[in-house]
């Protein structure tokens, strides 16, 4: 995403306001000379010209600090955006980690079977497998971060729900009774995810 940076001579509110000052020096110029006597007209009118080219250029840098906290502020928030995608795309990318090759293998073989086994089932060979177990503990764990990723707004809630959502789902109801084992606090977080994956 391109942030614009207006230049004077593009922006028309700048070329308004200079409009505007001119006008209000010419009429307050124009009203000393009409209501003051011949002697005076000068003398004020260099007065009123000086105060009003020094609230002039109070105005003019008051609005040039304006622009550029705004420029400053949409610089920052394309950044923002632009890191927060960077961090979606790697956690996306994560997912294909090696560690998590058993869990995976696991789950996509739990899924053509998921009918017939039972939870004990499913317990029994997460922990048997200490091999397994610590695969599947890192898979949950990379879910965990996705989630914390997501609450602290480090991510792009829509992207992962496109990109990672159906997988994180799928994987965490194969593991939903080996999960449901875990601390109450564990499958709170769990809860959590899934409610922002849907």
């Amino acid at each position: 995403m391109s942030i614009k940076h207006i230049h004077p001579q593009n922006d028309s509110a700048f070329w308004l306001l200079i409009i505007v000052i001119v006008m209000m020096i010419g009429a307050g110029q124009a009203s000393v000379w009409l209501s003051q006597p011949e002697g005076q007209r000068l003398t004020k009118m260099v007065e009123l010209g000086a105060t009003m080219l020094a609230a002039a250029g109070v105005m003019l840098a008051t609005y040039i600090s304006y622009r550029q906290s705004k420029d400053i502020l949409n610089r920052n928030a394309a950044e923002s955006k632009r890191n927060k995608l960077e961090e979606t795309f790697r956690l996306i990318e994560k997912w294909d980690d090696p560690h998590f090759l058993a869990a995976r293998k696991l789950s996509v073989a739990l899924g053509k079977e998921f009918r017939t086994l039972s939870p004990e089932a499913v317990i029994k060979k997460v922990d048997e497998d200490p091999e397994l177990r610590s695969s599947v503990s890192l898979m949950l764990n990379y879910f965990d971060f996705i989630r914390l990723s997501i609450k602290h707004e480090r991510l792009d809630l829509e992207v992962i729900k496109r990109q990672l959502g159906p997988v994180a789902i799928t994987n965490l109801d194969r593991f939903d009774a080996w999960i449901k084992t875990q601390a109450p606090i564990y499958q709170t977080d769990i809860a959590e995810l899934r409610r922002f994956l849907m």
